[in-house]
């Protein structure tokens, strides 16, 4: 049997969506590193590249640094730097469940990969 163009592309869109549905695309690679494209470039945010002790810094890191926290993804990754747009600096990594989707169950698995830094005005 021979599919056309379009077939292909619709079985291929439906093998991603199991895929995905099976948890095989979910933008770490098995290291534990992030991998973005944006824009034909690709990037990769490693957990070795987080702040001082291989902590990540609430106040400080970036949406691709809170992306390589366990269960952390594109959506809460904004929705932290929003709150800390909104309210100002953590001041302790408790706060975080003040996050929107941030519940104690996620913040257990991250406790111990996140820190609060001071953070000052330039």
């Amino acid at each position: 049997m021979k599919l056309k163009g379009t077939e292909l592309a619709m079985l291929g869109v439906a093998l991603a969506a199991v895929f995905y549905a099976a948890g095989y695309f979910t933008g770490r690679s098995a290291s534990g590193d992030v991998l973005v494209t944006v824009e034909n470039k690709s990037y990769t945010a490693s957990a070795a590249e987080n702040a001082g002790e291989g902590l990540v810094d609430l106040n400080s890191a970036d949406r691709w640094q809170l992306m390589s926290l366990p269960g952390i993804g594109e959506t809460l990754a904004d929705r932290i730097i929003e709150y800390r747009s909104a309210h100002g600096a953590f001041t302790c990594p408790e706060e975080l469940m003040s996050v929107s989707g941030i519940g104690e169950a996620l913040f257990d698995k991250i406790a111990g990969s996140v820190t609060v830094g001071n953070i000052t005005e330039e």
